[in-house]
């Protein structure tokens, strides 16, 4: 893609979702160390990026107009291949650009 050609920003935030807590003067008063001992035992054996990404993950898109089209009509299945035809697209390229696979990727 050129530098002044035209192209698409796709952002996409993925958060968790809470309901609504109400905390009442007990539960400013009362010790939470169990919980937090707890919680950080449940953790403890996760990397910061997998905890992290349970909470938050931003993905950003640079696409191209044909690109652009193939997201539009199937955003939850878009592939880049789909469009883009008369650029060689390196797939693992862009999944390392997301943040999946690389040396250190499992699964």
């Amino acid at each position: 893609m050129g530098k002044n050609e035209l192209r698409y920003t796709v952002t996409i935030d993925v958060r968790a979702a809470y309901d609504q807590m109400e905390v009442g003067l007990a539960d400013l008063v009362r010790s939470h160390r169990e919980e937090i001992i707890e919680l950080i035992e449940q953790l403890k054996d996760r990397s910061a990026q997998e905890i992290e990404e349970q909470v938050y993950k931003r993905l950003t898109l640079d696409l191209c107009p044909s690109c652009q089209k193939a997201f539009i009509a199937s955003p939850l299945h878009f592939h880049p291949e789909q469009g883009g035809r008369d650029e060689a697209i390196d797939i693992d390229a862009f999944l390392r650009s997301l943040g999946f696979g690389g040396a250190d990727a499992e699964g």
